[in-house]
């Protein structure tokens, strides 16, 4: 009997930031909307909107992120979406936070839903000034991770992450589980 473990995952992200102070950004940025544009050159630069002036944070998932699990060795060893995530922050403004949680789980009946098997794994970044980044995979939880500190720059940067689901053993009922990871942008 062969069991089957589908994982389907869901990247959500907030288009709305209200920090501290009061004030609020846009999640995205505006360019790639411009009148006449074709392409979206990534610079934020040409931005008719907030992007020009303030933080923001975009994802992108840049392929699919599903797991099937089939065959024995799938459920004792790692396996992996590489690169499928990337995050294009800017920090204009001021020194920014990046923070990733599961925002949703859903499992079969009997399934435990207190150990979420999903790591995430940076794997390469264009900012020569990040702080505090995690380099190992941070296996998720429903709080709020952070994955890294990016200080105050006029320019946007790109991180790019692997998604991972972790061994699972024998004991996870067959179905599908699916996750929603949420990626939040906070001023430290």
């Amino acid at each position: 009997m062969i069991r089957a473990f589908y994982v389907l995952a869901l990247i959500l992200f907030t288009g709305m930031y209200t920090f501290s102070d009061g004030s609020s950004v846009n999640g995205n940025d505006d360019d790639d909307k411009k009148a006449g544009k074709k392409d979206d050159d990534g610079d934020d630069e040409d931005a008719g909107g907030n992007a020009n002036k303030n933080n923001y944070i975009e994802v992108n998932t840049l392929s699919n992120l599903q797991f099937s699990i089939t065959q024995p060795e799938e459920f004792e060893n790692t396996q992996t979406v590489h690169n499928g995530i990337k995050l294009q922050i800017k920090t204009r403004n001021s020194n920014s936070s990046v923070y990733a949680k599961i925002a949703d789980y859903t499992t079969p009946s009997g399934a435990n839903k207190n150990t979420v098997p999903l790591a995430l794994k940076h794997k390469q970044d264009n900012s020569g000034n990040v702080y505090g980044l995690v380099t190992t995979p941070l296996q998720l939880t429903y709080q709020d991770q952070r994955l890294f500190v990016q200080p105050k720059a006029n320019q946007a940067f790109n991180f790019f992450y692997d998604l991972q689901l972790l061994p699972l053993g024998y004991d996870y009922p067959e179905g599908q589980y699916n996750f929603t990871i949420m990626f939040t942008m906070t001023q430290p």
